[in-house]
């Protein structure tokens, strides 16, 4: 089990440093050309990669935390169990952000694959991985209300809104606008960006960041960890937008 999981982790950590770098090229690059199309599938190659490496270590965590992570020092059975706790809080967050960049990358590949037609979308594997984020930000919210936790509320609200409205970009009869899967394309793969980079910001911007920021640290964490989403919800909703008022513009029954 420790070697599965520490196998998982160099994955992850190498597979996510790789996405971090290629999710700006696809961005840049002129949309439909063949950088674009090459480096994003690159780019969802390796965001599977993170997501599947997420969900291994994650749920080794939460059914086996001791072993995982073993303690260094002896500790009382209330230091253990806070010790448990805080391992399978830590899991349930990487589970849920595994979730995510699985569900965003391969939406965003769908829906730019079918275009108008849906079919392939209401398959059952996908209803139930749309289904599964919405139901992992729910758990998330209620968890942050619980906890007074910004951090769990934003991510739970975030995956909410994604997973809601992949279902209803699914399952609703026709489509909102002229090319309404090229907007839902790229606010799906924006959603998988803001995945990695929560990850990164989370899981390893301590070990990054700590020794430049010493104690200021604790209160820019939490600032580092909610941006990816905040910037990356508002850049979502921004170019929905920008490109719904665009094609229909050019739309001939306009």
């Amino acid at each position: 089990m420790v070697i599965i999981h520490q196998s998982a982790f160099y994955l992850h950590v190498l597979a996510g440093a790789a996405g971090l770098l290629l999710f700006w090229i696809p961005v840049f690059a002129r949309k439909g050309s063949l950088n674009h199309r090459r480096v994003g599938r690159w780019f969802a190659g390796i965001m599977y990669t993170v997501g599947f490496s997420g969900l291994v270590m994650a749920s080794l965590d939460l059914l086996a935390p001791l072993i995982t992570h073993p303690a260094s020092v002896e500790l009382s059975t209330e230091q253990l169990n806070q010790r448990i706790s805080t391992i399978r809080d830590t899991a349930l967050f990487l589970w849920s952000l595994s979730v995510l960049v699985i569900t965003t990358t391969r939406h965003g590949w769908l829906t730019i694959n079918c275009k108008e037609q849906r079919d392939v979308l209401r398959r059952p594997a996908h209803v139930l991985l749309c289904t599964a984020l919405l139901m992992v930000g729910i758990t998330l919210i209620a968890l942050g209300a619980i906890r007074a936790d910004p951090l769990l509320l934003i991510f739970g609200a975030l995956e909410t809104w994604l997973g809601g409205g992949f279902l209803h970009y699914i399952f609703k009869k026709q489509l909102s606008f002229p090319k309404e899967w090229w907007t839902e394309h790229l606010g799906a793969l924006i959603g998988s960006g803001i995945g990695a980079y929560t990850a990164f910001f989370v899981f390893g911007g301590s070990n990054l960041f700590e020794p430049w920021l010493n104690n200021s640290f604790s209160g820019l964490s939490v600032v580092l960890w909610v941006a990816p989403g905040v910037i990356g919800g508002i850049a979502i909703g921004w170019q929905t937008a920008h490109y719904r008022r665009k094609f229909t513009a050019r739309s001939p029954s306009s």
